[in-house]
């Protein structure tokens, strides 16, 4: 029946267009209709009915008069773009480009599914030539989880193509839903979809078309039905910037980098938390004289972002239970990334995996570049307005103690330790990913967001540990400004503990830090605290406390090294060797380092040559087997001897196995130092350009850090050695 009140439809409306075009098929039913059937409908649909089965040349100009009339007397359906700005989706914009069949474009409300399904219709209308649309969903049942009016949406499409509806009864329609769908090129999207109950019946089969499904909610029942998944996340970095600057002006932004920066931030490079943050600037605009600045102080405070704000509330209290506690005890997290690993501690047990995929699912939880996760700031937000903390407490411990048992196993170098390495028996084996400074070298940004509230909840033995174990980063890796922040709350749970040897030694570590930065106005007054703890020491004559007492004069001698004292820096190092020379075998280790340090200051002294060479040979002698960092440095002093003494080229050689010994330790501290010194040994050897090539790499390094050893590099850059 369907097939013949449709056969009967076409006849209907080819005799309407008959009369309006030339060709055979106006010449024969102009004849015949004035003469024979005059207003007899049904004697002329036989009429047209015996037309196309005696004369295929009529039925062809018929079939080619129709698509004409349909082309050329109706517009193609377009999907309007609501919005012009539209940044980033470059590789999801890539999946989708000329693809057929049907793709679910899943994400949180506000990620943009919408904006990039109406540009992306705008920008391909070639590729699907029967045009486009986009019809909601929402739009088409009584409010959420309603059933769905499939058949106003078949309406709706059938309409938009400019067909009219034979009969609106279910079987009819969807006969010609499909008939009239099949043969087309066409993208065809579903905004809203909340489930894939929805797609059943609306899907046509249109091999050469796209059904793009966009969908707020759990993909899970998707896929079994749809290959094609295309999930939504946050913009591309940058692409945030851009889009502020569009929403509101280059200018504004220029004005204020620092409060485009906070905002940005604070932002997630979510897009709708973008849109809702530039209203708030555009309408603070003329009342403060940094909009975005203000804005970001404004959110960072609490501040709502109305309809967004309220959209990521009803996500969370949408989440499964468990995803939602996650999310909540991840909240104690203080930034501001964070490992698998961490995320299982803070919820204090091990199936954490399938409820951070639900976070990640909503744009909740991201991943970074270098696969670390991260919670938004606006999932943050909106925990704290739901206003339950239950268990929080529990999982900010939980969190230090993880941090406290990796970060002491990690530290594995034997040195001189004060802290308290003995771990509690439930502490965990951790795996580490590649070498153990590697891993508290990644962590250093948590740990120095950890380190205040630690201290302020009590935690003091944990901090005092973590800082013991961070020694080995400085040593290895650098990253002064970091550690400072971190020893500085160290420093008051030592204090607060009455452990005066810790205290002291974590003092003297930040000196040594402030020393090696150049910043030695704000080193003096460490050492003078470092010299008022070992004051208070009690037993000062153990061989521990003589170790560290030997450890500070070395940072002092350090200090005036590096600001050309010379002869105050061997003074404080010949002390530090005296000390350990008196400590035998526990003191070897510090008395080949205080040996090589004494030696290299008395060469910047310029003295004497064979008193330099004894103490390099007592250090050698001292560095026990695979300790490749103390080796490396004696034979970078060994080096700059060696250049003093005019054998540049050996000295080269010798510069080549400190620079593998350093690596073979995973030690990159002493980099800057090598490669002065290599380019030092170069312009001995009459091979200037090579050498101002390294000093330039070191000058670069130091002026981005702005240490004032920048001068000096300058110097040599322009005048070489002399």
């Amino acid at each position: 029946m369907a097939d013949d009140a449709l056969q009967t439809e076409v006849i209907k409306q080819s005799v309407a267009l008959a009369f309006t075009v030339g060709g055979k098929v106006a010449e024969y039913l102009w004849g015949k209709v004035t003469k024979r059937f005059g207003d007899d409908p049904v004697a002329l649909e036989k009429a047209v009915e015996r037309l196309l089965e005696k004369n295929p040349e009529a039925a062809r100009e018929l079939r080619e008069l129709i698509d004409a009339e349909l082309s050329n007397d109706r517009a193609k359906p377009q999907i309007p773009v609501s919005s012009p700005h539209f940044v980033d989706r470059v590789a999801t914009w890539q999946q989708m480009r000329g693809a057929t069949g049907t793709a679910v474009l899943s994400g949180p409300s506000g990620i943009g599914k919408t904006a990039l399904a109406q540009h992306f219709a705008q920008h391909t209308a070639s590729s699907y030539p029967d045009g486009a649309m986009l019809l909601d969903l929402a739009d088409f049942r009584d409010g959420p989880g309603m059933p769905l009016g499939r058949n106003r949406i078949k309406a709706a499409v059938l309409a938009r193509l400019g067909v009219e509806l034979i009969s609106a009864s279910d079987e009819s329609l969807a006969a010609q839903y499909v008939t009239v769908l099949a043969p087309k090129r066409l993208l065809l999207v579903f905004d809203n979809a909340e489930g894939v109950e929805d797609l059943h019946g609306l899907v046509p089969p249109a091999p050469m078309s796209l059904v793009l499904a966009l969908t707020a909610g759990p993909v899970d029942d998707f896929v079994f039905e749809f290959a094609q998944q295309v999930p939504l996340g946050q913009l591309e970095p940058g692409s945030d910037r851009q889009l502020l600057e569009a929403l509101c002006g280059i200018d504004l932004v220029q004005r204020d980098p620092q409060g485009a920066q906070d905002l940005l931030a604070h932002c997630d490079r979510f897009p709708a938390v973008l849109v809702a943050a530039a209203h708030l600037v555009r309408s603070r605009e003329g009342l403060v004289a940094l909009p975005l600045g203000a804005v970001a102080e404004e959110l960072r405070g609490g501040g709502s972002l109305g309809k967004v704000s309220r959209g990521f509330d009803e996500v969370l209290a949408g989440l499964p239970a468990d995803s939602a506690e996650l999310c909540r005890l991840l909240t104690v997290f203080p930034g501001p990334s964070f490992t698998l690993e961490a995320a299982t501690a803070i919820a204090g047990r091990p199936e954490v995996l399938s409820r951070l995929a639900d976070l990640r699912a909503q744009v909740l939880v991201t991943v970074d570049p270098d696969n670390r996760l991260r919670l938004g700031n606006q999932a943050r937000e909106a925990v704290r307005r739901a206003g339950d903390t239950s268990g929080t407490d529990d999982a900010f411990v939980r969190l230090v103690n993880f941090y406290r048992d990796w970060s002491v196993r990690a530290d594995v170098e034997p040195r001189l330790w004060l802290y308290e390495r003995n771990l509690p028996p439930e502490a965990a084996e951790p795996a580490f990913p590649g070498r153990p400074v590697d891993w508290l070298a990644a962590e250093l940004p948590a740990l120095r967001a950890l380190a205040r509230p630690a201290f302020e909840r009590g935690l003091h033995v944990q901090l005092t540990q973590i800082c013991g174990a961070l020694e080995i980063v400085g040593l290895h890796r650098g990253f002064h400004r970091e550690l400072l922040e971190i020893e500085e709350q160290g420093a008051r749970a030592a204090k607060e503990m009455e452990d005066h040897a810790l205290l002291a030694r974590i003092l003297s570590q930040r000196a040594r830090l402030f020393s090696l930065m150049g910043e030695f106005d704000r080193a003096a007054p460490e050492f003078a605290r470092t010299e008022a703890a070992l004051a208070n020491v009690a037993d000062p004559g153990t061989a521990v406390n003589q170790q560290l007492r030997a450890s500070v004069s070395e940072f002092h001698g350090l200090f005036h090294r590096e600001q050309g004292q010379f002869d105050e820096s061997a003074r404080w190092f010949g002390a530090a060797l005296e000390i350990s020379r008196g400590l035998d075998a526990i003191g070897r280790r510090g008395r080949g380092l205080h040996a090589r340090m004494l030696a290299n200051v008395l060469l910047l002294r310029g003295g004497d040559g064979s008193e330099i060479r004894r103490l390099l040979t007592e250090a050698d002698e001292c560095v026990e087997e695979g300790r490749n960092r103390d080796r490396a440095q004696v034979r970078l002093v060994e080096a700059k001897l060696l250049i003093s003494e005019g054998r540049p080229q050996v000295a080269v050689d010798r510069l080549h196995e400190a620079w593998r010994l350093a690596n073979a330790a995973g030690s990159n501290q002493y980099d800057l130092e090598i490669a002065e010194t290599l380019g030092d040994a170069e312009w001995r050897t009459a091979r200037p350009e090579t050498a101002r090539q390294h000093w330039l790499g070191v000058w670069q390094r130091y002026s981005a850090a702005g240490h004032p050893a920048r001068a000096r590099l300058y110097g040599k850059l322009l005048y070489g050695l002399r």
